[in-house]
């Protein structure tokens, strides 16, 4: 339920983070996940990036960003650094008409089908697509549908990892968009609402771009609270902004968190401290989806976040001690964005470090200075938390100057 009490103002002008990023908890517990992962993946092909120029002329420079390869560099990483011996694997199954029905329309599944089959390769915006990608797609949703049933049915299995393609966050209930054709985390998230009764449901989207398909499936619903912590006046331009709360019933259970460049891994901590941990304290989830895009991460070619492994699995381990705390442990990470294929898997690898509770005893090869936390950061936590306190209860944030 939305705590409507009246909060304290959280404005300051400086401040210096309370807990280090970087602290190690002693004897830590391992925490049995799953790992969900296909083969056939890699079967969804989006082809080269295509310069059209004037006269005919055409450069293709390289691969799509979402490619199959960032799905081969995660899985050897999870296989060559260790974490494939904590992890149970498990396979997926395809989304049925009825199931992509729960947040799509019929107009947009035959829109989809029909592409795929006649060779289309640009089915929405920015959505390349071969002729196996509709099937490949229903795999994708039907994966995080799999990792509900983990959670839900399994008396030792509370979180899994989902290792899936193509993505899903941009897919509206009747457009695809930005690589994604069907929902992948809203089709899991109507599936356990429907066939499991659940009343109350996290999707937390971490991927540097904004969860705009989500937001759109979810915006007059108040049985899930939709956060979306993204770079700020980025991707897609059109939405992500602080007053996108939600209508309806579903006003306040919309939350956009736009962080401007160079935020890095203490302001995602500052942001998680501040905003993501007070809020889903209070709404008591059932269950926890994460749009888990690595796509923040420091190299990465579309993003200026400067996330780094540790910030990542600092994220991974916030967001499943809440699990614990409120919704059984009843967490899923379904993959998203990630286009660095040096760092994403290191990146990647500090999720399922703090998804699972191990520590991979590997350095970061990668040289990456320290940066300040830019003072934008903290306006910015400010504008959601100003905006948001008719919602929700957000501390005293106290000056340390």
């Amino acid at each position: 339920m939305i705590i409507k009490k009246r909060s304290v103002p959280h404005a300051f002008k400086c401040i210096s983070l309370i807990s280090s990023i970087k602290r190690k908890e002693p004897n830590r517990i391992v925490h049995k996940t799953s790992w969900i992962w296909d083969e056939r993946f890699l079967r969804h092909d989006t082809g080269k990036i295509q310069y059209v120029f004037e006269g005919g002329g055409t450069l293709e420079p390289c691969d799509e960003f979402e490619n199959k390869h960032r799905m081969n560099v995660i899985k050897e990483m999870i296989e060559k650094s260790g974490l494939v011996h904590y992890l149970v694997r498990q396979s997926p199954y395809e989304a049925s008409d009825e199931d992509l029905l729960r947040v799509h329309t019929k107009n947009h599944i035959r829109h989809v089908q029909k592409a795929c089959e006649a060779g289309t390769r640009e089915v929405g915006p920015e959505a390349y697509a071969s002729a196996e990608t509709e099937g490949i797609a229903r795999l994708s949703a039907g994966a995080v549908m799999k990792a509900v049933d983990t959670v839900m049915e399994s008396e030792t299995i509370s979180k899994v990892y989902a290792q899936i393609r193509p993505p899903g966050h941009h897919a509206s209930s009747d457009q695809a968009m930005g690589f994604c054709f069907y929902n992948n985390v809203a089709v899991g998230a109507a599936y356990a609402i429907e066939h499991y009764g659940l009343k109350r449901i996290v999707i937390l989207d971490w991927d540097v771009h904004h969860g705009n398909g989500t937001q759109d499936i979810f915006y007059e619903r108040d049985d899930v609270l939709v956060i979306s912590v993204h770079e700020e006046d980025y991707f897609p331009l059109e939405s992500g902004q602080v007053h996108e709360a939600g209508q309806g019933k579903g006003e306040g259970y919309n939350i956009n968190i736009p962080v401007p460049p160079l935020t890095g891994d203490e302001g995602y901590q500052y942001v998680f401290e501040s905003i993501i941990a007070p809020v889903i304290k209070q709404f008591q989830p059932e269950l926890i989806i994460i749009s888990a895009g690595q796509d923040a991460n420091a190299l990465d070619p579309i993003s200026r976040l400067m996330v780094t492994r540790e910030g990542f699995k600092y994220m991974a381990n916030q967001i499943r001690e809440l699990a614990e705390s409120y919704c059984e442990g009843r967490l899923i990470v379904a993959q998203e964005g990630g286009y660095n294929l040096a760092y994403l898997p290191i990146a990647t690898m500090g999720v399922i470090e703090g998804l699972t509770g191990v520590d991979v005893n590997w350095k970061d090869p990668h040289v990456l200075p320290h940066r300040t936390t830019p003072t934008a950061l903290f306006q910015a936590v400010d504008n959601v938390v100003n905006y948001q306190k008719r919602f929700w209860k957000f501390a005293e944030k106290e000056s340390f100057c």
